[in-house]
């Protein structure tokens, strides 16, 4: 024999409303579109009276045995709990008036005006029931006969709070209404608007409100003043909204402290650092009163949003309070960027702690890392620990070079002192450590400022006493950028042999223009095709001088008549090389002095008096001029 049958009827609705399961399924859902098919529910929702309470359970139907929950069946467990929580807050408030808004018209006959009111109360504050509270007050005009009051207008107002469905015009419709109808306005009709314009900016709408609060004396409340802050911020009027959140400071209210954190957010998105440092100090004052510490994605973003702007004093005061204390583990590009900004300010303290905890992780450290303490210990004029820092990099078997020692060079080249200083630190540090290369060359780069070529090439003497290891190619390209003397010059080449260092590009540009400057050129051409005929790995490096080095050269031909000169120019030619215009301001010069030598005037300075080997002939040297200018120019 069947069961008794309940018929559930509008007035078991009203006094029962938790036993309507679909209507509270569809508490905060959106609207209804009728020519749109519903969504069926996956599985099928059966209630169970225990111990006197209500409990809903979901029935898994046969074909989702042994699944795992869906994302549908997530968020509808989540509408089901947050149905719960709101049933718990107003258990007095009929579940037909949160209900789908097709079916009011059989649900609210039998539910009191009075009930319908404070329904009216509750429902703009959940979200997702615009239409509910526009067919409640349609209802109560047209089928209660309500006229036209504060209350109905007040909800209407507070229901375009809403961010999909509300409008800020819609509102101030509504308040010209209510003028136009002779509705006393009251304090919340006003509140309800600032609310509407904290979601939907509208400067017109709350400066409105404002004046009119202002003519009837009505003071804004903390939430108004939270209202007009957020709307400003919205409307991107940032130092006006920062005015409001001063007036706050003055008043004994206690800010929320999720404002605070909108600030932050909004002002470091948008590069306002020292502001956002501010509210930030201020923010962490209040954690004892308000019991809510910044979280962690908080730090994270403020960390990285002032490192990636180089702002120190934002990541200096966050590493103290986050990273130090292993509160925070920023990543390696965070790392980085502190790192640049304890550089740029000099601070070593913040730069060993970010290295320190890179190499926590296991991560190698490479030569950029180094160079950065190496930069803040020449800012701050402490040789010692600069060069002990590259001794430490060559411990690491991390190679400097004369890139990694600039900042070093630049503090050495403006005192002679400090560069006599730095010697004697070097001869300390090699009974400790084994002194780097580019240590000593550093040095004997400004030896070579302040005492001059000579005094540096007696310092390279002495550089298998500071060096273990001896000599680089870059300590012979400090000293050959220098030289100009044939002597010296084959005296470091063949020190080079010696020690086993093989030329490259630079080097023989160097050897090149040295020998340009002699009074017998013909060693460079010995260096020219040493150069072009060297290899790497069996290949040929198809290497060429320098423009300036072979400008020398050409300019040195010329004068000498040497008809090698054509092929020099035709190679630097193909090699897309610009000389063009010095080689007719070197065949006009020769010209001239051509000319004063027929009148008896002396020889050019720095031109042999001997005639080369190979020489262009006399006639040769009267077509020399047009053929130039028709085939070099």
């Amino acid at each position: 024999m069947p069961g008794e049958r309940i018929v559930i009827d509008g007035l078991w609705r009203c006094l029962c409303p938790s036993v309507d399961i679909r209507t509270l399924l569809r508490l905060v859902g959106p609207p209804r579109n009728p020519r749109r098919r519903p969504i069926p529910f996956p599985c099928n929702t059966q209630f169970a009276d225990s111990r006197g309470q209500r409990e809903y359970h979901r029935v898994a139907s046969g074909s989702h045995v042994g699944r795992n929950p869906s994302k549908d069946d997530l968020v509808e467990r989540s509408r089901i709990q947050y149905l719960k929580r709101l049933a718990k807050r107003s258990p007095w408030v009929p579940g037909a008036l949160f209900g789908s808004v097709d079916d009011f018209a059989t649900k609210l006959d039998n539910i009191p005006t009075k009930t319908i009111y404070a329904a009216l109360k509750e429902l703009p504050r959940v979200e997702g029931t615009y239409y509910s509270v526009v067919k409640l007050v349609e209802y109560l005009t047209r089928e209660r006969k309500e006229k036209p009051n504060v209350m109905l207008y007040e909800s209407l107002i507070r229901a375009n709070v809403d961010k999909n469905h509300g409008s800020a015009e819609v509102a101030s419709q509504l308040l010209k209404e209510i003028e136009r109808l002779r509705i006393p306005t009251t304090p919340q009709i006003y509140q309800a608007l600032l609310e509407v314009t904290a979601v939907h900016p509208d400067y017109v709408l709350r400066n409105t409100v404002l004046f009119e609060m202002k003519n009837r004396w009505y003071s804004a409340t903390a939430n108004d003043l939270i209202n007009i802050i957020i709307g400003l911020l919205r409307d991107n009027q940032y130092e006006l909204a920062l005015e409001k959140l001063e007036e706050l400071h003055k008043d004994p209210v206690a800010v929320p402290s999720w404002l605070y954190d909108i600030f932050l957010y909004t002002f470091a998105d948008l590069g306002f650092h020292e502001e956002t440092l501010s509210i930030l100090k201020y923010r962490l004052k209040i954690v004892g009163i308000v019991k809510e510490p910044l979280s962690l994605n908080t730090w994270q973003f403020l960390l990285d949003v002032f490192s990636r702007d180089a702002f120190y004093d934002g990541v200096k005061y966050i590493w103290d309070r986050s990273v130090s204390t292993r509160h925070l583990n920023p990543s390696d590009g965070v790392i980085m960027n502190a790192l640049i900004a304890a550089s740029n300010h000099a601070d070593a303290d913040l730069a060993i702690s970010a290295i320190q905890t890179l190499s926590n992780r296991g991560r190698k450290l490479e030569s950029h890392h180094y160079e950065v303490l190496i930069d803040i210990h020449a800012q701050q004029k402490d040789l010692f620990r600069a060069f002990m820092t590259l001794c430490i990099m060559a411990k690491a078997d991390v190679r400097s070079d004369l890139s990694s020692t600039r900042s070093l060079f630049r503090m050495l080249r403006e005192s002679s002192s400090e560069t006599d200083n730095a010697l004697e630190l070097l001869n300390e540090l090699r009974l400790q450590y084994e002194v780097p290369s580019s240590a000593f060359n550093v040095v004997l780069e400004a030896t070579e400022v302040h005492h001059g070529f000579k005094v540096a090439l007696d310092l390279y003497r002495s550089v298998r006493q500071i060096c273990v290891g001896g000599p680089d190619l870059e300590t012979y390209h400090v000293l050959l950028r220098h030289c100009t003397m044939r002597k010296s010059m084959n005296f470091l080449f063949a020190e080079m042999r010696a020690f086993s260092i093989e030329p490259t590009q630079t080097t023989y540009d160097h050897l090149i223009r040295i020998s340009c400057m002699q009074d017998s050129y013909e060693q460079a051409f010995q260096f020219l095709e040493n150069m072009r005929s060297s290899k790497t790995a069996g290949l040929r490096n198809n290497w060429w001088m320098g423009r300036n080095s072979a400008l020398a050269l050409i300019r040195r031909c010329i004068q000498a008549e040497d008809i090698r000169v054509h092929e020099l120019i035709e190679e630097c030619r193909k090699r897309g090389m610009s000389i063009d215009a010095e080689v007719q301001q070197f065949i006009d010069d020769a010209q001239k002095q051509k000319e004063k030598l027929s009148d008896g005037s002396a020889p050019a300075e720095g031109v042999s008096s001997e005639e080369p080997a190979t020489t262009i002939s006399e006639e040769g040297v009267q077509d020399q001029k047009p053929r130039a200018m028709s085939g070099w120019a």
